[in-house]
């Protein structure tokens, strides 16, 4: 077997044995192609004696230091032979010749296997995370979660201002919310440190709010409300997811999807207001 960066050569492959990942399918072959061109990371595959890959992952930069491990596939005719754990040595030893500090990933509750596989390779479990999503808007038949009828939140989601900078990361590196994550916001399903222009950018395009003395960061819009950062109080929480959904509503999203911190009182807003919750682990390796 040998370790080597990925080529378009092995996209074939590479789409034979990740098409039927999950039972609802797998986003690599759609993204496969894009991967290996982009330059922003590296996919890096396993072959074997005829040089076909048989299994892949991959890794990428979020910032100047912190690297975001992923998409880590194996075919299922080579399972139970520790390749996975050698892709994941190949793609840290990439990391760390590029300049990365701290190698991220991120894993479900339930998957005991891979948090088994990580914990051999030096990871260790840093953050706990909770994914909040619900239906909103004309695919939600159950605007409340109780059966009544939808009533808007006492509170607003108001803009906010690049002017709100300081206070936006001021806020986040003292509330509980943020020490709660250690700081990290999620983007999608990777997640890095709150940097001062992920404020300013999400200020300019329209994706800081100010809910009373809460703050949030969303992301995309149509069809998913996408919530990357909460930070908020007890006494807020329940109002503010409210607000959220009241917002998500009025751009014409069809789901809300949140990242929240791991703690009873928010987690319990989130299924109050009609949330389904998923655990999951943000691990992480020094470099």
């Amino acid at each position: 077997m040998q370790i080597r960066r990925a080529t378009l050569d092995d996209l074939d492959a590479i789409v034979a044995f990740t098409t039927d990942t999950f039972p609802w399918g797998d986003y690599v072959p759609s993204l496969i192609g894009e991967w290996i061109t982009d330059g922003e990371g590296v996919v890096m595959v396993a072959t074997d004696d005829r040089d076909t890959p048989i299994a892949m992952a991959r890794a990428v930069f979020l910032t100047s230091s912190e690297v975001w491990s992923h998409a880590a596939r194996v075919d299922a005719r080579h399972r139970g032979r520790g390749i996975a754990g050698e892709l994941a040595e190949a793609l840290i030893e990439w990391a760390g010749e590029h300049g990365g500090k701290v190698v991220r990933l991120l894993i479900e509750d339930d998957n005991i296997a891979s948090s088994r596989h990580v914990t051999k390779k030096a990871f260790r479990r840093t953050v706990s995370v909770v994914r909040g999503r619900r239906a909103v808007g004309a695919a939600s038949p159950n605007p409340e979660g109780n059966g009544g009828r939808r009533h808007p939140s006492a509170l607003t989601a108001r803009p906010g201002k690049v002017q709100d900078l300081a206070l936006v990361r001021s806020s986040w590196s003292t509330s509980e919310t943020g020490r709660t994550l250690r700081g990290l916001i999620g983007t999608g399903w990777r997640f890095h440190r709150l940097r001062d222009v992920d404020i300013e950018e999400a200020a300019r395009g329209g994706n800081l709010w100010e809910i009373a003395n809460s703050w949030v960061i969303t992301g995309s819009v149509a069809p998913v409300f996408d919530v990357r950062l909460i930070d908020t109080t007890p006494d807020e929480a329940y109002d503010v997811i409210r607000a959220l959904i009241d917002t998500a509503n009025n751009r014409g999203a069809e789901e809300l999807t949140m990242w929240l911190a791991d703690t009873d009182w928010l987690v319990q807003a989130a299924r109050r207001a009609g949330c389904d919750v998923s655990g999951f682990g943000v691990w992480e390796r020094p470099l």
